[in-house]
């Protein structure tokens, strides 16, 4: 069964769908995972990251996207039908390496109906992602950067959450506004995954910089006083996520960004699945006890 990861900041244009989308492309291509990208934003940069124009309209003219399957319609015309009672024939094929796969479900602007009508929906991710979890290794869910349905839902369908950060005074903020947000849920929602913080990774840092190492500091001190992890693996800031998207490749299939830059995400992943057995193994010493 899937690892389900949730990537969540309340503040927008943090790169978190960048992080999303190069951990996914690393993990199929670099570590042959059978690998799932859910586009749960409104604004679907990360269908847009992966997806030309014209494969975006086939795709939502055919097979349909996540709101298809997250919102109820006045009436269920023949195709929406057809994907509700099968959600792989929603999923467009990013790639394939060997046996396994890189899907995406992507999703569109009318996602965004769920945040003005939210009643009943909280635990839909979740009954859409049951159906098909075994199929994946890992499945990331790029979240919305508002505390709303969405994030509800990203929540309940998720095994962790992980935090990308901007080295900015406005982070600062923002975590404080993140970990209320995570206490509610956990304090007033129904947690069939008992969703665990991985950590915080700080994204487009730039080198040298003494502004941001002064916010990285208090971001620091503030993750420690709440017992959250803090990567020491890092997404620093590069023009070449922009030829990146431009040529719909993951940063280190591009010639044109620098080493480190390209080995950021196999760097992250590697915490990933380090804070992910130290997790699981204290979980499992709590229940001895």
């Amino acid at each position: 069964m899937a690892i389900t990861i949730a990537l969540l900041n309340m503040k927008g244009g943090v790169g978190k769908t960048t992080l999303a989308v190069n951990l996914a492309w690393h993990f199929h291509q670099n570590e042959e995972k059978n690998v799932l990208l859910v586009d749960l934003d409104p604004q679907f940069n990360a269908t847009q990251y992966v997806m030309d124009f014209q494969a975006f309209q086939t795709q939502r003219k055919n097979a349909g996207t996540i709101a298809d399957l997250l919102i109820d319609p006045p009436q269920l015309n023949a195709r929406l039908k057809k994907i509700r009672l099968n959600p792989r024939l929603a999923l467009h094929t990013i790639g394939h390496n060997g046996n396994a796969k890189f899907d995406l479900l992507p999703a569109e602007l009318n996602l965004a109906w769920l945040v003005k009508n939210p009643a009943q929906s909280d635990f839909r991710l979740e009954k859409l992602l049951k159906k098909i979890r075994d199929d994946y290794d890992y499945i990331f869910i790029d979240c919305a950067p508002t505390d709303s349905v969405l994030t509800t839902m990203a929540l309940t369908a998720s095994d962790y959450l992980l935090i990308p950060m901007r080295p900015d005074r406005f982070s600062i903020l923002g975590f404080t506004n993140l970990n209320e947000t995570i206490e509610i849920f956990k304090e007033n929602c129904p947690n069939p995954h008992n969703v665990k913080v991985l950590g915080i990774v700080f994204t487009q840092v730039s080198v040298g910089s003494t502004t941001e190492q002064e916010a990285m500091n208090v971001i620091k001190a503030a993750a420690q006083k709440e017992g959250t992890y803090l990567f020491s693996s890092q997404l620093q800031y590069s023009r070449s996520f922009n030829r990146s998207i431009k040529d719909q490749t993951p940063i280190f299939g591009t010639d044109y960004a620098q080493y480190p830059t390209r080995r950021a995400p196999a760097k992250i992943a590697a915490e990933i699945e380090s804070r992910i057995t130290a997790l699981t193994a204290a979980g499992k010493g709590a229940k001895k006890k």
